[in-house]
């Protein structure tokens, strides 16, 4: 009986042996280079193995008919295979390196991102108001970047040879009508944004994404805080005047707000001016964000809005008679932003933004008002097949309205307004070769209802990684920009158009970043005139230019202990022929030449932070009437050395001051002429100078907070 029991317990043990099959094979990276340690299982069971150091893996299962095997190695891209259990074996699995990884390589070119999501970020966030001489000014800060040509009287983004009309501001991806405040003649414009309200920017001097257009040589991309920490309120007394903010989180929502009143009267009585004031700068802003976690998505609303005037007496060169400038300015902006998921692959962001500006300037009896309305309304989607393919497209619709009203007394000379809608559609494809070779294929469609003009603007970048810390990008771009409404009234005209050509080398770890690139950029289509009698003569778009140069950027924030430090050089040749130019020359605005060295250092004995930054600028070039070239004078080096100061008196209370052009140089700009000779031939002229030969702040910074320890001075 007892045999007959083992004999029986024997046959079935063989036949459930015999019921069962192997699986095995070998997993690999590359022909010959095994992965050592893979997980390799059949889905929906707890059959599998891990593979050896030769990559081969075997085991059995009693499972039949059709099975998907799972093969999966860290840092690589997950592979399954659905086939019949009797044909999975002498397999051979190759496994791709995922470009998810933390050392995949990154597509970017022409491309400074400040912020913790980017492998390539040259900044921090708060590196964008920490920087010496900028005054809390993000725009001021970004000029401390390689790619721009600094205007100290001018303020706004000048980007490798284009004017700052050029360049276009967003918010969260939505567009900004008017960035910049309003200013005279030799005080820099300032942008409208309070720096406390940001995460980061991405500032990009050439081949930028296919999402963005009616840009021909930059964009300043914006993105307000998802989510504050806490609960706290901010408070600023100042030389220039007062500033209070304050942010409430709840548990689906928050709310942060700024607003500041700045009166630059009390501060010309302690620092005289060149400029002979009636109404000092006044102004009033303020700026709102909430946040709504709204179903699986977050709604994000920005609004901002200010105020403000001055009024001033000014010399007429071409009349030397004294004259009273007014201007009033009003400004307005709001975007919202919705961001969720369409399925487990897509997400999608939807976002509109309106924008009003309203000036009404008064030169003695003369009136000048001017008037803009935009509309932004963008739909943007973003499918990941896999970590190798990434497609990003939407379509975006700009709608924008200018009104130009000029009077004398109360006769009106002339009243007009353009009005015209830009739809448009783009795309742009992110394909992972392998972890270190990947590229971007984008590509622009764009209507323009005042011109009838269709335009396809392709873009196309490449990125290589060398070794663990550095990668090489090159880009091609073409992007066209509507003309200045002013010249379209009445004649037809055609888009401005650039084509960017660019070579990048980006290096990073833990001690310093390097980044070094080239650039060639075509302009083409620019608009020429002949300006007659206060008009505008012979419109076309008979123009041409071309820039090129070189950036250097190389920041290190533990080569000396507590310091940090940057430094950038750009070399720019630029030449055009647009406008009323009568040959190919450099713009005023343009200079050879831009080096900024910015340094920061902390006092730990003195609870100090020490900031200091020096700007070298070459000669602005200017047209000498009395002289038969055309834009060959140039103005002198300008040179400017910024100190700031921060002592933290107690945890959440900072005194901090700022002085720009510490050493006062006299810094100048060329020359000013009149349009028109006087009885000698001769042309009456002004030297051009900064308003004021330096700058200086005071402040006094509050921080109340839920844990009793934020403060500003990483914000100062």
């Amino acid at each position: 009986m007892f045999r007959s029991i083992i004999t029986i317990a024997f046959v079935l043990i063989l036949q459930v042996l015999d019921a069962q099959t192997t699986v095995s094979g070998q997993v690999i990276e590359k022909p010959g280079l095994p992965i050592i340690g893979a997980n390799i299982f059949i889905e929906g069971s707890y059959d599998g193995s891990v593979s050896d150091e030769s990559g081969y893996f075997s085991f059995t299962t009693s499972l039949t008919g059709e099975q998907t095997i799972s093969v999966s190695y860290l840092g690589y891209e997950s592979k399954t295979m659905t086939a019949d259990i009797g044909e999975m074996s002498g397999l051979t699995i190759k496994l791709r390196e995922s470009a998810s990884t933390l050392d995949a390589v990154e597509i970017s070119a022409s491309t400074f991102k400040a912020g913790d999501n980017s492998k390539l970020a040259v900044l921090k966030p708060l590196d964008m108001v920490t920087t010496a001489g900028s005054m809390g000014d993000v725009m001021a800060a970004i000029q401390s970047l390689p790619g721009t040509q600094s205007n100290p009287d001018d303020g706004r983004l000048f980007v490798r040879g284009g004017d700052a009309s050029e360049t276009q501001i967003f918010i969260d991806g939505m567009r900004v009508f008017s960035p910049y405040t309003r200013t005279i003649q030799g005080t820099p414009s300032r942008g409208r944004f309070s720096p406390f309200l940001f995460k980061g920017v991405s500032f990009s001097t050439g081949g930028y994404d296919a999402e963005f257009g009616q840009a021909l040589s930059g964009v300043l991309d914006m993105n307000t805080i998802d989510e504050p920490n806490q609960t706290e309120t901010n408070i600023s007394l100042m030389t220039v005047g007062l500033a209070l903010g304050h942010t409430k989180k709840k548990e689906k929502s928050s709310i942060s707000f700024s607003a500041s009143y700045i009166d630059l009267t009390p501060y010309y009585w302690l620092a005289p001016t060149r400029l002979d004031f009636n109404t000092p700068f006044r102004g009033f802003s303020g700026e709102l964000v909430h946040r709504y976690k709204l179903g699986d998505g977050l709604l994000k609303t920005y609004i901002a809005g200010d105020m403000s005037l001055f009024n001033i007496n000014v010399n007429d060169l071409n009349t030397g008679l004294p004259g009273t400038f007014d201007l009033n300015n009003i400004n307005g902006y709001i975007n919202s932003t919705y961001t969720s998921f369409l399925t487990e692959k897509t997400s999608y962001k939807l976002g509109a933004a309106y924008g009003i500006n309203r000036d009404r300037s008064k030169f003695d009896e003369f009136d000048l008002d001017t008037d803009l309305d935009g509309l932004h309304l963008k739909a943007n989607l973003k499918t990941v097949f896999s970590d190798f393919l990434i497609f990003d497209y939407g379509v975006d619709l700009i709608s924008i309205s200018d009104g130009n009203r000029t009077a004398l007394g109360t006769t009106i000379l002339d009243e007009r307004a353009t009005d015209r809608m830009i739809p448009g559609v783009f795309g742009s494809l992110d394909y992972f070769i392998n972890k270190n070779l990947a590229f971007n294929l984008g590509l622009r469609y764009e209507h323009n209802s005042l011109m009838g003009t269709n335009e396809i603007d392709p873009r196309l970048t490449l990125a290589y990684k060398l070794g663990k810390n550095s990668q090489m990008s090159a880009a091609y771009g073409q992007y066209n920009q509507e003309v200045n409404p002013e010249f379209t009234r009445g004649i037809t005209v055609l888009n401005e158009k650039s084509r960017h050509y660019l070579l990048n080398y980006n290096y990073k770890d833990e001690k310093s970043i390097i980044r070094l690139e080239g650039y060639y950029k075509d302009y083409l289509d620019l608009v020429t005139f002949e300006e007659r009698d206060f008009t505008f003569q012979d419109v076309a778009n008979q123009g041409s230019g071309r820039a090129y140069g070189f950036d250097a950027f190389w920041r290190s924030s533990k080569l000396i202990k507590y310091m940090d430090f940057w430094v950038s050089y750009s070399w720019l040749n630029n030449e055009r022929q647009h406008r009323d130019f009568p040959t190919f020359a450099t713009p005023a605005f343009s200079t050879t030449h831009n080096l900024s060295v910015v340094t920061k250092r902390w006092f730990e004995n003195l609870k100090s932070q020490l900031g200091v930054t020096y700007a070298m600028t070459s000669g602005r070039p200017y047209d000498d009437p009395h002289t038969p070239a055309f834009m060959t004078e140039r103005s002198g080096l300008f040179h400017n050395v910024s100190v700031s100061w921060a002592y933290l008196i107690s945890q959440q209370k900072i005194l901090f001051a700022s002085v720009s052009n510490l050493p006062r140089f006299r810094n100048e700009f060329g020359y000013r002429y009149a349009d028109a000779p006087d009885a000698t031939g001769r042309y009456a002229s002004e030297l051009i100078r900064p308003n004021d030969d330096s700058f200086f702040f005071v402040g006094f910074f509050i921080t109340m907070s839920t844990d009793k320890m934020k403060n500003q001075l990483d914000s100062l």
